[in-house]
């Protein structure tokens, strides 16, 4: 989750940075570095960069938030690069990590100092006979914060030449309007409250409402405020977070998520091994029964059962981003158009469907099997959100997406996209079914309509192919999905030829087999024996290095790659090849991780059977593995 906040970090505007649990400054944004003069890699401590006089009130909120986990908020006196401090205002976040504990922290800090000097202005003004608006006046040209002052019922009487950037109007177009109409209906209430302890004496600087701009738009205020009782009226200094809340939110989205996907992943991991045994066994059954009989029914019934149980776990591999991809140069206009008739016989005839494919459409570099199931369950959604009928529209086009759409985006890098967009004229989506859309298991349909992992699996999909989606909805209105799919400049004759199958599905060959799983160990140990391969199985990496050790003539290794004591199979295959050059390997994993997987592909040359598998794929895969082996051994001699 760091590398998220990195990321976050990089984009944003204002200055932001992470730390380590202890305070330790480990990275700085560019904004940070270019105003306090930091030097990449030059990052110490956070108290260190404090006013002495301001470190003590870090600490103390520090360790609330160590004790409670919540989000705390400052002003404190910072170096600038010059040697001078200034104020600022500092919002500190503690990113949880996976084991419930702090992981690190992100914070942002904003230079308040002329907001800090006018509010000590309207302190001092409330003690002497000079004018309040008359010492205003002073700085309302220079603060980057609105400064207006308002009667007792709320209309405005002064504002600053701020409120255009804020609110989108002019100042005259505010003064002597009541701003109460402008607050979002939801935050009245409050702001009455507030205004009410203000006027018995209180000086709120940490107020934050919602209001309505010109353009229809909502902005965050966060507002400073004193109320005169000689002047009977407010004096307020606004600044405008919506940046730094909408920052937050993706932020505290994307540890849901992330957290989401390893739990997501880790039952799959086990759900697969559970899958394999049952799926090997119903096939042996059913091979070895009367195919008139009711126990071959059922052997065949328990084998539909878990081919569906398949299906969802790879589903719940998509969303944790940890399904084997085989991306490869592909012609997206190409794909969607071989699409066209199983679209036709699914979606049904009172779905009108039109595929518009952009001329010069560039190359992506996508897996394409996965890239059909995720337009077919973009369509599928489509479709159930016309229950009477519709259009549905598939259109490619080539995208370009900036650094301004990335700053406000997570995860997602500027440059060169193809596009392909899936718009329907259905029910249309809320906002807050909108901001969810993507959550495992989350659905509006009615039990037993769907799983809810349909657009998770989308969502996974596109993440680890390096992509980026974004949905577009209006109750009523209809939905637009976009899927923007990293550009190729490699033609299809660049991309390595995908190896022969093979033709023979049995052997003699001598085959080590490492899996940490008892039921899955002595299930595939008697599956390759019954195809006629010697094997020797053991429960992990040290296990089978030691039999490496003492039997040389091993012509397959065969291992999973996630498993106990310290030696996962990326690092058991490393040594074996170091005792054994030379060695074919083929990996087996239901939970790819990173060892064999970078970038949401495979690593070259790496060979890969995805659990859950049936007998013949398995066969099939080991007897490719070994003849492309035999193949190369010839060509080297």
């Amino acid at each position: 989750m760091i590398d998220g906040s990195r990321q976050l970090a990089r984009a944003m505007a204002d200055m932001a940075w992470t730390a380590l649990p202890d305070g330790t400054i480990d990275f700085v944004n560019d904004r940070a570095k270019s105003y306090s003069g930091t030097a990449p890699g030059d990052t110490g401590g956070l108290l260190e960069s404090l006013h002495p006089d301001d470190r003590q009130a870090m600490l103390d909120n520090w360790r609330t938030s160590f004790r409670t986990g919540e989000t705390f908020e400052l002003e404190a006196r910072g170096l600038r690069h010059d040697g001078i401090y200034r104020w600022f205002r500092i919002r500190i976040i503690p990113v949880i990590g996976h084991d419930g504990a702090i992981d690190h922290w992100f914070g942002m800090s904003a230079d308040i100092h002329e907001q800090h000097e006018a509010q000590d202005a309207l302190r001092q003004a409330q003690t002497t006979n000079e004018s309040v608006l008359a010492r205003l006046q002073r700085i309302l040209d220079h603060s980057v914060d609105a400064i207006c002052s308002f009667t007792a019922d709320g209309t405005c009487v002064e504002m600053s030449a701020r409120s255009k950037d804020i609110w989108g109007y002019e100042p005259a177009e505010l003064v002597g309007r009541n701003f109460g109409d402008l607050i979002h209906p939801d935050d009245r209430e409050a702001s009455g409250r507030d205004n009410i302890e203000i006027r018995s004496g209180r000086q709120v600087s940490d107020m934050l409402q919602r209001y309505h701009r010109k353009d229809g738009g909502l902005v965050h205020i966060q507002w400073s405020s004193v109320w005169s009782d000689e002047e009977q009226l407010f004096f307020n200094i606004a600044r405008d977070v919506t940046a730094q809340i909408e920052a937050e939110a993706r932020l505290r989205q994307s540890q849901r998520l992330e957290t989401l996907g390893q739990l997501t992943g880790g039952v799959a991991h086990d759900f697969n091994n559970l899958l394999t045994v049952i799926l090997g066994n119903a096939e042996f059954l059913a091979e070895q029964l009367p195919e008139d009989g009711d126990l071959h029914r059922l052997a065949i019934a328990m084998q539909d059962a878990a081919e569906r149980g398949s299906a969802l776990n790879r589903r719940l591999l998509a969303f944790a981003r940890r399904q084997a991809l085989e991306p490869r140069v592909t012609d997206v206009n190409a794909l969607m158009g071989s699409m066209d008739h199983l679209l036709r016989r699914t979606l049904g005839e009172h779905v009108e469907i039109e595929i518009v494919r952009a001329g010069g459409l560039w190359r992506g570099f996508v897996d394409p099997a996965q890239m059909e199931s995720a337009i077919l369950n973009l369509c599928l959604n489509a479709r159930d959100a016309m229950p009477d009928g519709g259009r549905l529209t598939i259109e490619t086009a080539n995208a370009h997406l900036d650094g301004t759409y990335a700053a406000s985006h997570e995860d997602v890098q500027p440059g060169q996209y193809v596009m392909v967009a899936v718009t329907d004229t259905g029910q249309g989506i809320p906002p807050d079914v909108v901001n969810r859309a993507f959550e495992p298991f989350f659905t509006t349909k009615d039990v037993g309509k769907g799983s809810g992992l349909g657009l998770s699996m989308v969502y996974g999909f596109v993440k680890q192919s390096g992509g980026h989606i974004k949905v577009y909805s209006e109750v009523g209105q209809g939905t637009v999905v976009r899927i923007y799919l990293p550009r190729t400049r490699e033609t299809a004759e660049d991309a390595a030829p995908s190896a022969g199958s093979a033709t023979s599905l049995s052997g003699s060959d001598k085959i080590l087999l490492v899996e940490d799983d008892d039921l899955v160990r002595s299930h595939v140990d008697k599956q390759l024996r019954g195809l006629g391969y010697r094997v020797v199985a053991v429960a992990n990496g040290p296990e089978a290095l030691e039999v490496l050790g003492k039997i040389a003539d091993f012509d397959l290794l065969f291992t999973d790659v996630v498993m106990p004591r310290g030696m996962n199979g990326q690092q058991l295959a490393a040594e074996a090849r170091r005792l054994r050059p030379g060695l074919p390997v083929l990996f087996t994993s239901g939970y790819t991780e990173n060892a064999i997987i970078h970038h949401g592909r495979l690593d070259p040359g790496v060979h890969l059977l995805n659990k859950r598998y049936r007998r013949e794929e398995m066969a099939r895969k080991v007897r490719e593995v070994l003849d492309e082996a035999r193949e190369a051994a010839g060509q080297t001699t």
